[in-house]
């Protein structure tokens, strides 16, 4: 079946959205026989969520280079009967793991990778590098892969012994730090297939997604000048700095005429060599976002012209490279409210007095006075009166947005990290091999098997998914793949500007 019959197919759909939209989907009062050996498997298996979240948590891993962490991912759901195929969309580390065959198919989401710069001890209420410079898990990926296996695991377990009919697939996606793994694989149909989407991300609060994130494109420039001797000869040379410092000036002053929920961050990865040398060669690293994808296409648009001013002043010549693109996050409200059913059914992560004990000392480590628990032990349910777009949007991005307007997705957040936890900080990264965040990784693996299993058993849930879906698109426009198809995965060297074995840390 082409894609353009299935979108037919799926707007015939439209009239169980109406039904959804209005009455709600009668989900079930309690846990089902079949949830409660997902839910049971996964607490008599907490030793062995530990083992691998610690373990990926101690080889912290830049974008592309998770050897270890996805190795250890594959072989965990290979000893449980899953069948693993390696290396999607040209990336070593990318991998789809299925158990079961036929209808209905779902699919989770698992990152592993870290970023730069973070290393610090666990358990550690202060700033302490275990090495200097060396990467840290400061999203919290250590668990996010483990949990989403762990559920998916679970969920295969109750299947076998509840005879239910089904697939179920876990996407090990790459360089979720910068936004490529599901990007390349979106593209390049990886996804294809699949029914329901389930995923989860740690944080400060224990809630079903039902909100967007900013759409996304990351950009390098390139000027080429000329070489001169800088005292002697200065009027032979060309200066592809100069290029690259009126480039950032320009966009400087493009930011006053911009929508102030739009962003945007550069960094300057190379500049010449020596003062005395005209610099022939330069490069300028962009991030652009914005609550819209027309909106970020409106930067770029701007931001070419930007660039050309910039060579035409400087005499150089421009060139740039591509290197990920992806749209807002499309929620759907449908699975959002199953998701926020099954967490209630579940129940929320306890924690002991131990626990908060740890946390005050974290929040402490902020600057910050919380009189209630530090880990959150609460379920927030989101306003589900409202619709797309006008829905929060969290100020970050992420590479499912692409993914997001082709497949409906279910996504939880679990609280893994106190309250008033920067993302992207050291805090973060002692937090997670914790207790604590062992624990709400554990509880947010329940949560996703029990809403895999409903889903299992309840094609109209999924069918009115669909609908939700199919009539954003016939409001919004159909999906348009954003990344060109002549975009290749970027390089290590590309997202860094060094090679894996340079990282600090890294095994020579």
């Amino acid at each position: 079946m082409t894609m353009r019959s299935k979108m037919v197919l799926r707007f015939y759909l439209i009239p169980i959205f109406v039904f959804v939209f209005f009455c709600g989907p009668a989900f079930s009062q309690g846990l089902t026989p079949a949830m409660q050996a997902a839910t049971s498997w996964i607490e008599q298996n907490k030793a062995t969520y530990d083992e691998i979240a610690k373990f990926i948590w101690d080889n912290p891993e830049l974008s592309l280079v998770e050897f270890k962490s996805s190795a250890k991912l594959m072989d965990y759901l290979a000893k449980n009967g899953f069948k693993i195929e390696k290396g999607m969309s040209g990336m070593p580390t990318a991998f789809v793991a299925t158990y079961g065959s036929g209808k209905p198919v779902i699919g989770f989401l698992a990152e592993y990778d870290a970023l730069p710069s973070l290393s610090q001890e666990s358990g550690v209420t202060t700033a302490k590098p275990i090495i200097a410079g060396a990467p840290g898990h400061g999203c919290g990926h250590n668990l996010y892969g483990t949990s989403s296996a762990t559920a998916a695991i679970a969920a295969a377990q109750a299947m076998q012994k509840q005879g239910i009919k089904g697939t179920i697939k876990v996407f090990g996606t790459p360089a979720e730090e910068t936004l490529v793994g599901k990007v390349f694989m979106n593209r390049d149909g990886v996804f294809d297939g699949t029914d329901v989407i389930i995923t989860w991300h740690p944080g400060d609060e224990n809630r079903v997604e039902y909100q967007s994130l900013l759409a996304f494109m990351s950009i390098k420039f390139q000027f080429h000048g000329r070489s001169a001797h800088a005292a002697a000869a200065p009027e032979h040379g060309r200066s592809a700095l100069d290029a690259v410092m009126l480039m950032n000036l320009g966009m400087e002053f493009m930011r006053e005429h911009l929508i102030q929920e739009a962003r945007i961050h550069y960094v300057n990865p190379k500049g010449g060599e020596t003062p005395n040398n005209v610099p022939p060669f330069a490069e300028t690293y962009y991030f652009i976002r914005s609550p819209r994808w027309a909106q970020v296409e409106h930067i770029w648009k701007w931001m070419q012209n930007v660039a050309k001013g910039a060579a035409l002043m400087t005499e150089t010549k421009m060139t740039y490279q591509i290197l990920t693109v992806t749209y807002e996050r499309l929620p759907n409200r449908t699975l959002a409210k199953m998701g926020d059913e099954m967490m209630k059914l579940v129940g929320a992560p306890s924690f002991t007095p131990e626990d908060q004990k740890f946390g005050a000392a974290v929040i402490q480590s902020l600057g910050k006075e919380w009189k209630e628990e530090p880990y959150s032990t609460k379920i927030v349910t989101p306003n589900f009166a409202a619709t797309f777009p006008n829905v929060p949007v969290t100020k970050a991005s992420n590479d499912q947005g692409n993914l997001s307007w082709r497949i409906p997705i279910l996504g939880f957040g679990a609280a893994t990290e106190t309250k008033f936890t920067p993302g992207h900080s050291w805090q973060v990264v002692c937090q997670e091999k914790t207790e604590p965040g062992l624990k709400a990784g554990l509880q947010v693996s329940k949560w996703m098997a029990v809403s895999a299993l409903k889903l299992m058993t309840d094609p109209e849930i999924i069918q009115a998914a669909w609908a939700e879906h199919g009539k954003y698109l016939a409001d919004l426009g159909a999906y348009k793949e954003p990344l060109p198809q002549d975009v290749k995965v970027p390089t290590f060297e590309m997202l860094y500007g060094m090679k894996p074995e340079n990282v600090p840390g890294a095994k020579k």
